[in-house]
């Protein structure tokens, strides 16, 4: 089966289904709120092993590396963006977030398909693990290229949830452009001459 779809960059892509699906991190801070409910002024987290609570760069958050991460407090949240690809409803699960240190810590966590203009509940993230969302647990069927994750409580050495990175995987396809609009133009200028061609013969 195939389906046009709308890169991340808003190049128009056709999707194939391959042998496997493919996995993004999300790299891009897009927001960063503090609400205050942290020992520090934010960001904060640290390193795991390592030193923390201390005051950190956002990019731990965005990194893929599991030691490094961004603490968020009680209604502290990161929005964070997908500048590789966008990540939609495959088969199973399709949002990945990575939380360290099991001190009972939780997030809400949304989606957007408008680059955090709007968001959509998708469920809850835990603490200690690697939480697994499915998006069509919520019968969500837009392209999603953020996600936003909350911080619900203060728990932990380093207060707050703990985000280590963000991890999508591109549903069941891999994008291949389509053609500029004057490779098009040639394209189907060819396929009607092959056309009177055909009839001629």
């Amino acid at each position: 089966m195939r389906k046009l779809i709308i890169g991340t960059v808003g190049a128009l892509a056709l999707a194939a289904t391959p042998a496997h699906a493919v996995s993004i991190i999300a790299d891009t801070v897009i927001d960063f709120v503090d609400s205050g409910a942290g020992p520090l002024a934010g960001p904060y987290g640290g390193t795991f092993p390592g030193t923390f609570p201390v005051s950190v760069p956002l990019t731990y958050a965005i990194d893929g590396d599991e030691t490094t991460f961004v603490s968020l407090p009680t209604g502290s949240y990161i929005d964070l963006g997908f500048s590789s690809g966008v990540v939609f409803d495959g088969v199973g699960n399709d949002i990945f977030i990575r939380e360290l240190g099991a001190q009972s810590e939780v997030a809400d966590v949304f989606v957007s398909s408008d680059f955090g203009a709007t968001f959509t509940f998708l469920g809850q993230a835990d603490g200690g693990t690697l939480t697994e969302l499915d998006l069509g647990s919520i019968g969500f069927a837009g392209l999603v290229n953020a996600i936003r994750i909350v911080g619900l409580d203060n728990g932990g050495a380093s207060p707050g949830f703990d985000v280590a990175f963000v991890e999508g995987l591109e549903g069941s396809v891999i994008a291949v452009p389509v053609p500029a609009p004057a490779a098009l133009a040639l394209l189907g200028a060819g396929l009607v001459l092959l056309g009177v061609g055909r009839r001629r013969a």
